[in-house]
């Protein structure tokens, strides 16, 4: 029985092994695969270890260097938006010069930070002392820190005179980047144009055509934006910005304003360019913080309402006027392909009147006119062209001509 059992198993194993030969040879490869795994295959991460003594630069105070003026953006609302080298910096720094020493006082309690004594008042009136006094203080070996009441010193507000001295003077000035209400507002309004959205090659290839198309004006708005600070208070000089500089402008224009004056702009604006996108942003990162988009007259329209005006008794407004639409920036680049075709009939005129003269007078050299009337008329002519060159100069700047199409006018 024991040799029948041996036999028997000799028998199972020979035809299993016959019918694992008799299988195809991508089943046997399959069979050997699942059967036998190669080894080395599987690749191990080594977690990398930090070690317990290791610096946190988050926490590691900042070095402050004596002699230098520091240039600290605070927040624009929220007091969570405070970095935490801002912190530092106005912790650490001998004096906080500020434009508004109450408004400071207070960010400066709210954070626990200490200002009796540390505070410096500088404005627009006792600018001429201030600086004397300041650059004394950091050439003997102090720090300081230049804030404003919100948002980042200097850009629409006072301080650039001081940073100008300083500089003359030999002092190193430092930036602590932070919140801005211009950047802010810019980021959520969605009026800046990237290159990379306009799809378009290359600027120059419309320069030939007599009307350039769309993409060559999009080419031009390669997310670039004026900041115009505050509109002037008198009606005529804003009607002439929103005109002369606004109107001719194929990128977003972007101003602060305070509430009290809002409807008055928005009635220009509506006056002098009734199809822009306007953008109006109120209180921004704070609790009651309004973002509203459209067209100036439905805007003047919506702040007109009682509920709707109480919401900007207080803090500082943003206004964007985004650049020309389609339509418009068509309407705009004929104009000036018009312009250009008259002037170019006007330069050849009087370049075929120059040469009818040289031709009429045969290489003689023509005596000096006489007449009053002979000098008048020279005199306008003169006039007229140095008029043209003026005009040739405006649409170059404006059109962003190269030099080859100048040449051609």
């Amino acid at each position: 029985m024991a040799i029948r059992g041996l036999a028997a198993q000799c028998v199972s194993s020979i035809t299993r092994g016959s019918r694992l030969l008799r299988r195809p040879v991508q089943q046997q490869r399959r069979f050997f695969m699942f059967s036998a795994p190669r080894l080395g295959t599987f690749k191990y991460r080594h977690t990398r270890t930090i070690p317990d003594d290791a610096v946190n630069p988050l926490t590691t105070p900042t070095k402050i260097d004596a002699g230098t003026l520091h240039i600290v953006s605070v927040p624009i609302g929220n007091l969570k938006d405070f970095s935490i080298r801002a912190l530092d910096v106005l912790q650490q720094v001998d004096y906080i010069v500020t434009t508004d020493r109450p408004a400071t006082k207070t960010l400066l309690d709210l954070v626990h930070i200490e200002a009796q004594g540390r505070l410096i008042h500088y404005s627009r009136s006792n600018r001429t002392a201030s600086k004397e006094k300041l650059v004394e203080l950091l050439r003997g070996g102090r720090s300081m820190a230049l804030v404003c009441t919100s948002g980042t010193p200097c850009v629409g507000d006072v301080g650039s005179e001081l940073i100008r001295e300083m500089q003359s003077a030999g002092v190193r000035v430092s930036a602590v980047p932070g919140p801005c209400a211009l950047t802010c507002a810019l980021a959520v309004s969605g009026v800046t144009f990237s290159p990379y959205e306009s799809g378009t090659s290359s600027p120059s290839s419309s320069t030939h055509a007599e009307v350039p198309s769309l993409a060559s004006l999009r080419s031009l708005r390669d997310g670039s934006f004026f900041f115009g600070n505050m509109l002037p208070e008198s009606h005529g000089a804003r009607l002439r910005i929103l005109r002369n500089i606004v109107g001719a402008a194929n990128y977003p224009c972007v101003f602060y304003e305070i509430p009290r004056r809002l409807l008055s702009v928005l009635q220009d604006v509506a006056l002098v360019l009734p199809r822009r996108r306007v953008v109006v942003a109120h209180e921004l990162t704070k609790m009651n913080e309004s973002l509203h988009a459209d067209n100036a007259d439905k805007l003047l329209a919506f702040y007109s309402r009682q509920e709707a005006y109480v919401m900007l008794k207080k803090g500082q407004l943003v206004l964007i006027i985004d650049g020309p639409d389609a339509s418009e920036a068509q309407e705009q680049l004929r104009r000036e392909a018009e312009k250009r075709r008259r002037l170019r009939r006007g330069i050849a005129e009087f370049v075929g009147q120059g040469r009818d003269g040289e031709e009429s007078g045969q290489g003689v050299i023509q005596p000096k006119p006489q007449s009053r009337r002979e000098l008048l008329r020279r005199r306008r002519r003169k006039r007229l062209i140095m008029k043209i060159e003026k005009e040739q100069e405006k649409i170059r700047m404006a059109m962003k001509i190269n030099h080859t199409d100048a040449s051609k006018l």
